[in-house]
């Protein structure tokens, strides 16, 4: 079953109990990377070995209001996500409205693209979250895995939008 979280704000990841950030710079321009964004079904393919699939929701598959749902662990994980953020190719962010395991009670990504050239962009990766009471036991070492990971997943967001 899927707990309803408590959704938030693009300015959640700054204010945020638990907080996320990252840079990576990108050889491939702003619109490539905001197109592996929005491609939900293929996020699948380079988001990690642990999402099963992402899928859209919502009969407006892209923009704010937006949703989609990710799979994690062949199910076991499930992700309900709303767009709050979509500027393109600038800027791409989500809330939470529903997370099983009931791990998360506020969880915003958002994802700002810098271009700095015509083939090349950084990306600034933000994540704020808070943790339900269960989720509280697991924060440490949920917060240092995102930490240890993040770095390969924008790499792979890197790969596929230079794949493009």
């Amino acid at each position: 079953m899927v707990k309803p979280t408590q959704p938030r704000q693009l300015d959640h990841p700054d204010v945020a109990p638990h907080r996320v950030n990252a840079v990576h710079d990108c050889p491939a321009p702003a619109s490539s990377v905001f197109a592996v964004l929005a491609d939900n079904p293929g996020a699948a393919r380079w988001l990690g070995w642990y999402v099963t699939s992402v899928a859209t929701t919502s009969t407006a598959e892209h923009g704010v209001g937006s949703t989609r749902a990710v799979s994690w662990l062949y199910g076991i994980g499930r992700l309900e996500e709303r767009f709050i953020g979509w500027e393109e190719p600038s800027l791409w962010s989500f809330t939470l409205t529903g997370a099983r395991p009931g791990l998360f009670r506020e969880f915003v990504e958002r994802i700002r693209i810098e271009p700095l050239g015509e083939d090349s962009c950084r990306v600034h990766y933000d994540m704020g979250v808070d943790f339900t009471p269960f989720g509280k036991v697991l924060a440490r070492p949920l917060i240092a895995w995102v930490n240890q990971e993040i770095g390969s997943t924008l790499q792979r967001l890197s790969d596929a939008a230079v794949a493009r």
